[in-house]
């Protein structure tokens, strides 16, 4: 059994090999689900919080879950987004500059399953122009129809040959790698995928 910080979202979750699985309480009556993204945060050492701009964004959408692929550094940046979004609708992952607190509380990797589409969720690892091919390398992602990753910078929105969407939300505070801060959107149903980058 695993939890996650005492989070009921993970109360089900089963661990499997390298990852966690999480099976998602969804309602009858839900069609879809909007999912805010963000990633490499970097607090304090690029910005002193997350820009107010994009977590208004999340409130005013009504999103049902929060996705942060990795990089908080701090383990108040994770609290302070529970505390927003409430424990149950913030998922994360470890990133590879998190301190030991996160390390202690955060999994590497996770899978989702939600209305069928299962979906690979990572910090990730290599520069912008390889990180796609190292995924597929350290992973075997063959039966995933989305990837969600951070660690680059640069947002990415790509569908591949292998009809894989793989997603990078950016990031909203540092500029290595990157022209333009950006954060994303996954809204998912049982028949349709749309990821949506915002550039700040």
């Amino acid at each position: 059994m695993f939890k996650f910080n005492n989070n009921p979202y993970y109360r089900h979750s089963v661990k499997k090999k390298e990852f966690i699985m999480i099976r998602p309480r969804i309602s009858l009556k839900t069609s879809s689900l909007l999912i805010g993204l963000i990633s490499d945060t970097h607090i304090p050492s690029r910005a002193r919080e997350i820009p107010n701009s994009i977590l208004n964004d999340f409130k005013e959408k009504k999103i049902d879950y929060l996705i942060h692929l990795g990089d908080f550094t701090q383990l108040k940046v994770l609290t302070t987004l529970q505390e927003m979004f409430g424990k149950d609708k913030v998922i994360a992952v470890l990133g590879n500059m998190d301190n030991h607190q996160l390390k202690k509380i955060l999994p590497e990797n996770l899978e989702l399953n939600l209305f069928g589409h299962k979906t690979f969720i990572t910090h990730g690892t290599g520069g912008p122009n390889i990180i796609i091919k190292r995924l597929n390398k350290l992973h075997d992602l063959t039966d995933y129809e989305v990837v969600i990753f951070g660690h680059v910078h640069r947002p990415y929105n790509e569908r591949w040959r292998d009809g894989k969407l793989y997603l990078c939300p950016g990031t909203p505070t540092d500029k290595t790698f990157t022209d333009v801060n950006s954060y994303g959107f996954l809204r998912i149903s049982k028949g349709k995928i749309e990821p949506e980058i915002i550039y700040l």
